[in-house]
């Protein structure tokens, strides 16, 4: 996998928050969905740090 234990929880992590926020498991998510939560985040925060966002963003995205 090439990614840190750091990195794995940090994914873990928003992916959960993100399934919590929906009260969905993670695969019940659409694309439309993921976007009005990163939004939400931006807006909710005066100042979201970058590596959140990236944590978020490539913590939800869907592995193929």
């Amino acid at each position: 996998m090439g990614r840190s234990r750091s990195t794995f929880n940090n994914h873990s992590r928003h992916v959960a928050a993100v399934s919590l926020h929906f009260g969905k498991i993670p695969t019940e998510l659409d694309a439309e969905q993921i976007y009005h939560y990163l939004f939400y985040l931006q807006k909710k925060s005066k100042s979201p740090s970058q590596s959140y966002f990236k944590h978020t963003v490539f913590g939800d995205e869907p592995k193929l």
